[in-house]
C-alpha cells in the first residue's frame, strides 16, 4: 500500500466582504465606491495603508471616508474611529443608508433617461452613435455599478449606498466599535520625554485592539472578520504636535503598516491641507495614496461636469512582483444627490464641440448626417 497521500491546499480565511485579488491572490475589500475599487484594482487589501489628501476648502474626502466606513459596517467588519475634530456619535450618525438592487437614480437623471454622460460627452443609449470626443472613445470607462459579491463569504462585496438616507439604526447599534478620541489628549505631554508622544499612544491603542480583539492573522486561530481604521485629519491643528514632527510620524506609519501586515485590517487616513511637514517621504511609508482638489478653490471649464479633481498618486502593491501601471489618467468626481461618482475627465465641454466640428469639416462630400461621411 503506497504511502502516497494528496497534498490538500491550506484553506483562506473566511471572512465576510473580503475576497481573493485576481490580479494578485491577496485578500482585499471594497472601499463601498465601485468606481474607486476599479482605480485600485479591486479595492484595499489587508494590511494596507492608504493616505487621501483632503481638499482645503471642501469635506469630500470626509464623504469618501464615509463610504469607507459604511461599507465596513454592512460587512460586519469592526470600526476604529480615530479623531480630534468630531465624536464618533456625530461622525456616524451621517453615514449613508444601504439599499438594495441597483445604483440609486437622480432626479435629472430620471428626466432624460436615454442619455448618459460619458467621458465628458453624450451617448444616445437607443443609437449606435457615441458623440463623444473622439480621442477619448478607446478608454475603459470605470465601473459604477454595484460589483459582484466576495467569493469567501455570501456579503455583498461592495454594497450601494442612498445619500439622501441615513444608516439603520439596527446596524450602528449591531457593529463593533472603538473611539480613539485625541481631542483629550495633551499637548503638554509631548515636552516629556518619559512619557508617549500622540504616534505611539495612537499606534498603541491600535496595537491593543487588533490583539485584543483577535484580528492577528493566526494558524491555529483565524480572524473571523476583519478591522476597518479610519484616522481623520492626521496631524491637524487640533493634534498635539510632538517634537521632531516629521520623524515620530515616519516611525508611526512604518510600524503601523508592519503591524497591519500580520492583521485582518486596512486603515484610512485622511491628511489635512496645508500639511506641516512635506508630504512626498509619507508616500513611501504608505500603501496608496489619493489626493482631492475641488473646484470651490480652483476654478476650472470642468465646473458644469464634476466637483473636483482626484489624483491617484500611487495604487496598492502587495503582492506583486511586476510593475504595477499608475497611469490612470485624469479623474473628476462629482456628488450627486444619491451617490458619489468618479469618472475619466474627456476634453472641456467647449473644446468637445470643437473637436467634432472640426472632424466634420475633414470629411469628403459630408451631409451632416455622420462624424465621418466618405
Amino acid at each position: 500500500m503506497s504511502s502516497f497521500k494528496r497534498r490538500t491546499p491550506t484553506a483562506s480565511p473566511t471572512i465576510p466582504g473580503v475576497r481573493l485579488s485576481p490580479h494578485t491572490g491577496t485578500h482585499q475589500t471594497s472601499t463601498g465606491i465601485p468606481s474607486l475599487d476599479s482605480l485600485l484594482a479591486g479595492g484595499l487589501p489587508l494590511g494596507t495603508v492608504t493616505l487621501l489628501q483632503e481638499d482645503q476648502f471642501t469635506r469630500y474626502a470626509r464623504l469618501i471616508a464615509s463610504y469607507f466606513v459604511a461599507q465596513g459596517m454592512v460587512a460586519g467588519h469592526a470600526i476604529c474611529f480615530a479623531s480630534a475634530e468630531e465624536g464618533i456619535e456625530e461622525f456616524m450618525s451621517g453615514l449613508m443608508r444601504v439599499v438594495e438592487g441597483p445604483q440609486p437614480v437622480d432626479e435629472e437623471e430620471a428626466d432624460t433617461p436615454k442619455r448618459e454622460r460619458v467621458l465628458g460627452g453624450l451617448r444616445d443609449v437607443d443609437g449606435d452613435r457615441m458623440r463623444i470626443a473622439w480621442r477619448y472613445q478607446n478608454l475603459p470607462i470605470l465601473s459604477t455599478d454595484k460589483r459582484g459579491g466576495s467569493i469567501l463569504a455570501k456579503t455583498p462585496y461592495c454594497a450601494t449606498f442612498d445619500l439622501t438616507k441615513r444608516m439603520d439604526e439596527g446596524l450602528l447599534k449591531g457593529t463593533k466599535m472603538a473611539f480613539i478620541d485625541v481631542s483629550t489628549w495633551s499637548a503638554d505631554d509631548q515636552e516629556d520625554a518619559e512619557k508617549q508622544d500622540m504616534y505611539d499612544k495612537l499606534y498603541c491603542q491600535i496595537e491593543t485592539l487588533i490583539t485584543q480583539g483577535g484580528f492577528r492573522f493566526s494558524p491555529t486561530n483565524p480572524p473571523q472578520t476583519a478591522l476597518r481604521i479610519f484616522i481623520q485629519s492626521l496631524s491637524s491643528p487640533l493634534w498635539p504636535t510632538p517634537t521632531h514632527h516629521a520623524q515620530r510620524l515616519h516611525r508611526f506609519l512604518h510600524t503601523l503598516r508592519r503591524l497591519l501586515r500580520e492583521s485582518a485590517a486596512v486603515c484610512l487616513i485622511t491628511l489635512p491641507t496645508p500639511f506641516p511637514i512635506d508630504l512626498a517621504p509619507l508616500h513611501h511609508t504608505s500603501d496608496a495614496v489619493l489626493s482631492l482638489t475641488s473646484f470651490a478653490s480652483h476654478p476650472s471649464v470642468y465646473e458644469s461636469i464634476y466637483n473636483g479633481f482626484l489624483e491617484v498618486i500611487k495604487v496598492p502593491r502587495v503582492g506583486c512582483l511586476g510593475q504595477v501601471d499608475e497611469e490612470v489618467g485624469a479623474l473628476g468626481f462629482r456628488v450627486r444627490r444619491k451617490r458619489f461618482e468618479i469618472e475619466r475627465v474627456g476634453l472641456p465641454p467647449e473644446e468637445e464641440e470643437k473637436g467634432r466640428g472640426e472632424v466634420k469639416k475633414a470629411g469628403c462630400g459630408s451631409t451632416g448626417n455622420s462624424v465621418l461621411d466618405f
